[in-house]
């Protein structure tokens, strides 16, 4: 077998590393690497730079303070002796009040040269020793002062001496320090030129370096411009022909609702020969829904509208069409500018539907009556049976309670298209709830005997009385009692709990059996639907807690579950106590 040698392999790798460093990508990509670290080694410096020019700066000014403080020290020490010379000669009081201001003054001054100066160091010594010198010698005045007042202007002059002794140490103090002082001030001035000058060039060579980084993205950026530019046709092009291919009827509105443009699957629903474009949508559709698209229009956010029964188009009347309807609004600097509608038509599915729907109502009612003749029959053999020990009355109540269970779907199946159609079916009265749950839980005896499980009714001391319909109430409780001991484990209690206030009234139906997987509880008021739990127990459809929550609406109330390993599942029911005004329409 061949084996390429090394000299062939470089040979190899040489035209592969070439193309690599001449395409525009590794081009740009070394480039801003190259540019990055350059600019960022130039700005770091010039921070540095620049922190040193402004720490420098603000130390030429600390020292030029300090020298004033100096000179303002030497100029009072000065005035001070001159007034105190003038007041023990002359006797004049204004001498004295000036005094006594220098006096003042030079204390601020002393504290503030202190501050100023070093806190540590020979420096901080050498001013706390200054401190000392002007206290001695204002003390010295301060005696001299006294001396004269007390008419003892002789014994005043040794004062004098010795003040005028420590103003001239003091004053050749001063010098040392202002001399000093000076000295790094020149050094520090010194120091911030070239700070500043090397702060220049960093933000020089920062702008130089800036600029070979944007010349070279800015020509591939051009190049990549162009490119975007012929995608953006492309794709504009494959989104006029999805548009025009789409298998959905598709209108573009203006804002005021006027058609901009259709595509020729909704064409293909207008009368022949009609046209659409400039067409305010409301005189082509007068059965769309205005006020959700109005709304849509209005709020900027996309909705959703399912099921639009359109018996008009335009002049072609006697349709029966169902349309799912999907808006859009268009945005430009957060203003809509125009609005898109997707239209599916489900036509074939509603009416599929709605077969299916009479279908299973029928083969519902066509089951109901042997159900409750083979119900009656059982109840006749309990009795007969009912003292028999070889098991038979066990047997026919497991009998009797599986044809409960087809009863029980079977009458969900009827009672699910009633109460679709709203309000207007019930049949109001006042109704007891503590007598109507006792008359419940009895119904459920002989399954309770058989699972094992019994009921805890909780209510409050004060009877419970609502205005409702006692066959909804009956079917919507029952419902859920019967779930609750289906679901419940032996000898576990269901638990059934009413509350009331003046406006509403809670029924609560608990039970400890497993809980709802958590991917289920957003489907479980789905109809003909069974999560993992449902799936595993015999006898169920999926449709008894759809028509629970149907029941629910119906009254003018509200279904909801709790559940969890704690304290199990809970299904709450909360209804008003008194009908609703269009319950009793």
């Amino acid at each position: 077998m061949f084996k390429p040698t090394s000299q062939d392999s470089k040979k190899d790798v040489r035209p592969a590393l070439r193309r690599l460093f001449r395409s525009p990508e590794s081009t740009l990509s070394i480039t801003v690497i190259v540019a990055f670290v350059m600019v960022a080694g130039a700005a770091i410096s010039a921070y540095n730079y620049s922190s040193r020019a402004i720490q420098t700066g603000e130390d030429i000014e600390k020292s030029q303070e300090l020298l004033g403080g100096l000179e303002s020290i030497l100029s009072i020490m000065t005035d001070m002796k001159a007034q105190a010379d003038t007041f023990i000669n002359t006797g004049d009081q204004s001498a004295q009040a000036r005094y006594a201001k220098d006096k003042a003054s030079l204390g601020k001054y002393i504290k503030f040269v202190k501050l100023k100066g070093d806190e540590e160091g020979w420096r901080r010594w050498h001013f706390a020793y200054l401190e000392q010198l002007a206290e001695r010698f204002q003390n010295s005045l301060d005696i001299a002062l006294l001396d004269r007042k007390n008419g003892k202007p002789g014994s005043a002059a040794p004062d004098l001496d010795k003040a005028q002794q420590l103003m001239e140490m003091i004053r050749g103090r001063l010098i040392i320090s202002d001399v000093d002082e000076r000295s790094q001030l020149r050094d520090r001035l010194r120091d911030y030129k070239h700070h500043a000058e090397q702060t220049s060039i960093m933000f020089l060579s920062l702008g130089g370096f800036i600029f070979l980084f944007v010349v070279p993205l800015t020509l591939i950026v051009q190049r990549y411009i162009g490119a975007t530019q012929k995608a953006m046709l492309v794709e504009q092009q494959v989104s006029r022909e999805i548009v025009q291919h789409a298998p959905i009827g598709i209108l573009q509105l203006n804002a005021d609702f006027t058609i901009k443009d259709i595509n020729p699957v909704f064409a293909e629903y207008l009368p022949e020969g009609a046209s659409a474009l400039g067409k305010s949508v409301w005189d082509l559709l007068p059965e769309l829904p205005k006020q959700e698209l109005t709304e849509t229009v209005t709020a900027g956010k996309p909705s959703t509208i399912p099921g639009v029964l359109i018996t008009r188009i335009a002049d072609k009347t006697g349709l029966e069409s169902y349309w799912d309807i999907a808006a859009w609004p268009m945005l430009e600097a957060d203003k809509v500018r125009s609005l898109i509608i997707l239209i599916e038509d489900i036509s074939d599915k509603t009416i599929l539907s709605r077969q299916k729907e009479v279908l299973q109502q029928t083969i519902a009612h066509d089951l109901k009556s042997p159900l409750i003749a083979s119900n009656y029959l059982i109840q006749a053999m309990l009795k007969k049976h009912s003292a028999a020990k070889n098991g038979d009355h066990e047997l026919l109540l497991r009998l009797q309670d599986s044809n409960q269970d087809a009863l029980t779907m079977v009458k969900n199946m009827l009672e699910i298209s009633k109460y679709r159609q709203g309000y207007h079916l019930l049949s109001l009265q006042s109704i007891e709830l503590d007598h109507l749950i006792l008359e419940i839980t009895k119904n459920f005896e002989s399954r309770c005997q058989l699972s094992e499980v019994t009921i805890d009714v909780q209510k409050p001391a004060e009877p419970i009385c609502l205005e409702s319909d006692s066959n909804a109430l009956r079917h919507l409780i029952g419902n859920l009692v019967e779930n609750a001991i289906k679901f419940s484990p032996t000898k576990s209690t269901v638990t059934i709990k009413l509350k009331n206030d003046d406006q509403n009234v809670t029924i609560d139906v608990n039970n400890t059996g497993p809980t709802i997987h958590e991917d289920d509880k957003e489907k479980l008021f789905t109809p003909f639907w069974q999560g993992e739990i449902g799936q595993q127990s015999a006898g169920g459809t999926g449709i008894g807690l759809y028509l629970c929550q149907q029941i629910a609406h119906t009254l003018g109330g509200s279904i909801t579950f709790t559940s969890d390993e704690k304290s199990g599942t809970t299904f709450t029911v909360v209804l008003p106590c008194t009908s609703k005004e269009n319950a009793t329409a």
